[in-house]
């Protein structure tokens, strides 16, 4: 009987140390994500100051604009095609919109993983707010942003 009461005594303390490995892991991801998605200010901050005046609030909102729209799309779309199961070697065909279906310990890393990718997403439809800027419309560019993400779900 004291076999029993100590295995389930050790493994109480694994399941508690493997919520704090999730836990850290999640923290650091979460973290690496707010620096990439800095970015975002400072791509817009660089186009500003390479475009005309009078174009400042088109550039921001077309900025926050694509993490709107990269958010939305990439969790319609975008983590399902990357990371969705069952896959094939070209794109993932299942686990779109993720959800809390996942037990506990699993969705925090889960939802922390799905950040830092959105992250990148976004940053990388930044990067061509600049070479457009003052040459599309403002409606094309978030269809632009849009579609973009789901390029860059199959990268």
């Amino acid at each position: 009987m004291v076999n029993a009461s100590a295995r389930a005594l050790m493994l109480d303390r694994w399941i508690d140390e493997s919520a704090e490995e999730h836990a850290d892991d999640a923290t650091w991801v979460l973290t690496s994500a707010f620096i990439i998605l800095t970015m975002q200010s400072g791509f817009g901050l660089l186009e500003m100051g390479s475009s005309s005046r009078g174009f400042e609030v088109n550039i921001m909102t077309k900025n926050a604009m694509d993490v709107v729209f990269g958010a939305l799309t990439y969790w319609f779309v975008g983590y399902g095609l990357s990371y969705g199961e069952p896959s094939n070697p070209f794109m993932g065909m299942g686990n779109f919109m993720p959800d809390e279906s996942h037990s506990h310990e699993e969705s925090g890393l889960l939802y922390s993983q799905y950040i830092f990718q959105l992250s990148f997403a976004c940053t990388a439809t930044t990067i061509v707010s600049g070479a457009v800027a003052m040459r599309m419309r403002f409606f094309i560019y978030c269809a632009y942003s849009a579609y973009a993400v789901v390029i860059y779900s199959f990268v």
